[in-house]
């Protein structure tokens, strides 16, 4: 049997909480820090079938909060009470580990594990490096890198080299708060941001939320590991499919 708290301590110095955004909710999401657990999950999300599939006494680590905001009312039929039903009656743990982990691994491992990027720079949760070829061409490299058919993108110039900003997740409200960048890369762009966009002549490739941030498992798997404890990924599926 392992700590609660002592995971909880080595989490936060692997990545400390209080980086975390004042609108976020990482940390301890269910459980009592003077429990133990025999097995730790890690997942993107928490999912109906991640914690079906997970033994009890267990603790169930995402990327994103299943509680991001307060709740008043615990109804088991709706979302997210239910599936916290299931975790209370499977005695699961839930940490979250979200905009902490961004700042301090997630663009990092995404620029150079998958993309093979080396020369960068972090700004905040920006990832900054230089594409020394055309925008066309940084779409087919990003295509094949995350092993995508197609990509939701803007296209306002035709500079080269691109000056180029990473953020993984949804970061299109990021556009106005990088200076002196010709491409964003993130996920979930909607209209306006388009249009921000183009009025900033900013490229835009949208890579899809959940396709930039499927890694979360496989980036604490190794550093879980390290420190002694036995991990099992159970990814959660992409929500979306397309037609």
């Amino acid at each position: 049997m392992h700590s609660t708290r002592a995971l909880l301590d080595f989490l936060n110095q692997t990545s400390p909480f209080e980086l975390q955004e004042a609108w976020d909710n990482s940390g301890l999401i269910l459980g009592d820090l003077k429990s133990n657990f025999q097995h730790i999950y890690l997942s993107l999300e928490v999912t109906q079938e991640v914690l079906e599939s997970a033994k009890k006494d267990s603790v169930l680590i995402t990327h994103h909060p299943l509680i991001f905001s307060p709740l008043k009312v615990l109804n088991f039929a709706q979302y997210p009470a239910k599936l916290l039903q299931i975790a209370i009656k499977k005695n699961i743990q839930l940490i979250a580990m979200h905009t902490n982990f961004d700042k301090t691994h997630f663009g990092s491992y995404i620029t150079s594990t998958i993309l093979g990027i080396k020369n960068y720079s972090q700004q905040g949760f920006a990832i900054l490096f230089c594409w020394e070829d055309s925008f066309e061409s940084l779409c087919d490299f990003i295509k094949e890198k995350f092993h995508l058919n197609t990509l939701k993108i803007t296209k306002s110039h035709t500079k080269t080299p691109q000056r180029v900003a990473l953020i993984t997740g949804s970061g299109a409200s990021f556009i106005r708060n990088i200076p002196e960048i010709d491409c964003l890369i993130t996920g979930d762009i909607k209209y306006h941001d388009a249009m921000e966009a183009f009025a900033l002549n900013i490229n835009l490739i949208d890579c899809g939320h959940y396709e930039l941030e499927c890694y979360f498992g496989k980036i604490l798997a190794p550093i879980l590991t390290n420190a002694g404890y036995k991990v099992i990924i159970s990814e959660s599926q992409n929500p979306f499919s397309f037609v």
